[in-house]
């Protein structure tokens, strides 16, 4: 596979002529990550001739301690010590590479220490000093001198996940491309594990765990278009980054106390006196409060969910007595299951206009009522407007007090298509309709001769 290779490069629609590689193994090819593998698998136990009381561990059924003084992943390599010890692995290093005929780059290493340490002396390979630094990002996490750096993580990860969601927002994944469903569970997909990355290792602060929120919320609002993500989020089923780190958290958690006596997070767990894994993930409160045994994979993704489900009840509580969050309130208050608004077998114009009124568009203009009564337009106007049908108002089932009629309808909706209709669907949509058309006077509005009649008579597919 390797002794017959020719490479040509092809710019600009023009092919150079074919060469063969002296050094080196093919990228993408099945072998190379195993080649590599082989081919520095010698490292390791060279740098832990530089053994340090520091570094000294004693895995399960070891006869003696061994020095884990460096991390590999693939071409990524840390070495850590005390100075002296560093400058050790170095040079170790340097030599390995002379003798495997590699070169590592001087330019791309970095130093990160006390600035005590390194005020009077500077670390080099093959002779030329290292560049020392405050932060230094290695597979994808920034660390300082002391360890992982869990604030840098928002500033490492905003601007990338910024950059996918308005890739995805210029091919339809906006309020006027994909449905608000899609539009969330590609969200999810493909935005939301760059903001995740990370966090399950990581301690946050209330500051930071607020600034993922605030992230979260400018993405969503990248599709949802304007400032109503809080319905958005819920009607979607997307939680807070707070509980999306407890699940995280938890979730590696629990796979730590599964892995091989032999595996490094357990030789580690075991020989030292403090680990982030014991002071702060394994004391979130989702983990803290799991059933003893812990549940099936089905059972504990029902844990999380009432979990997350008990903290929207406590909050949606609080709102009730202050005032706050009228639009959410008036959402159903399942976590686990999108509004059904979002998936019944209506048209795209009907289901626009039941996911604007969830979001409160239709009342967020301080404007006179056309009915010419003197009142503005709200949520509130609507039943009494003089512009609207009463008949359609009536055809509605009767709301509880302080139930907006039409939330009140919209939440005795079923939750399957398969149930079939209520007798006020037809009614609820021509009302939709005609307050659309009420609050945008001056626009062309199609009409709606046949409500609801998506569900009534589905297509045939025969």
């Amino acid at each position: 596979m390797f002794d017959d290779v020719s490479v040509s490069i092809l710019i600009a629609n023009h092919t150079s002529a074919a060469f063969s590689p002296v050094t080196g193994v093919l990228q993408g090819s099945v072998l190379s990550p195993h080649l590599y593998s082989l081919y520095i698998n010698s490292l390791p136990n060279l740098l832990r001739s530089v053994d340090t009381g520091a570094t000294m561990v004693s895995p399960p059924g070891a006869s003696r301690p061994i020095a884990i003084n460096s991390l590999l992943f693939a071409d990524d390599v840390a070495i850590f010590a005390s100075l002296s010890g560093v400058q050790s692995m170095l040079d170790l290093a340097a030599e390995h590479s002379v003798c495997l005929g590699y070169r590592w780059k001087p330019s791309k290493c970095a130093v990160l220490g006390s600035p005590a340490a390194l005020s009077d002396a500077r670390l080099t390979l093959y002779n030329e000093p290292l560049p020392v630094v405050d932060e230094f990002v290695y597979l994808g996490m920034p660390f300082r001198y002391k360890g992982l750096h869990a604030p840098s993580i928002l500033s490492l990860r905003s601007a990338g996940a910024v950059k996918v969601m308005a890739l995805l927002n210029s091919v339809g994944v906006n309020r006027n491309g994909f449905s608000l469903l899609l539009c969330s569970r590609l969200y999810k997909a493909f935005v939301r594990p760059k903001i995740e990355y990370g966090l399950a290792i990581s301690h946050l602060d209330y500051r930071t765990f607020e600034a993922l929120d605030k992230l979260q919320n400018r993405l969503v609002g990248m599709f949802v278009g304007g400032s109503w993500f809080n319905v958005a989020k819920h009607i979607t089923c997307l939680p807070s980054m707070k509980h999306r780190y407890n699940v995280l958290a938890t979730r590696y958690a629990l796979r730590s106390a599964t892995l091989p006596e032999d595996s490094l997070v357990v030789v580690l767990r075991g020989a030292l006196s403090y680990t982030r894994l014991d002071r702060y993930i394994c004391e979130n409160s989702l983990y803290r409060s799991l059933p003893d045994p812990v549940p099936s994979f089905a059972g504990l993704k029902a844990h999380f969910s009432d979990f997350w489900q008990d903290q929207v009840d406590q909050q949606l509580a609080a709102a009730t007595t202050t005032g706050k969050h009228v639009l959410l309130r008036a959402c159903r208050p399942s976590v686990s299951r999108p509004d059904p608004i979002l998936y019944l077998p209506i048209g795209q114009s009907a289901r626009s206009r039941l996911v604007r009124w969830r979001l409160g568009r239709f009342a967020n203009m301080r404007e006179e009522c056309p009915c010419m009564d003197g009142s503005f337009i709200s949520r509130n106007h609507f039943p009494q407007c003089r512009a609207l049908d009463r008949d359609l108002w009536d055809a509605l089932p009767a709301a509880p007090p302080g139930v907006h009629v039409i939330d009140n309808a919209l939440n005795m909706l079923p939750i399957s298509g398969s149930a079939g209709p209520p007798v006020y669907w037809s009614a609820l949509l021509s009302l939709l309709h005609a307050i659309d058309c009420l609050v945008h006077p001056l626009a062309t509005i199609a009409p709606d001769p046949d409500p609801g009649s998506l569900w009534f008579y589905p297509p045939s597919h025969g």
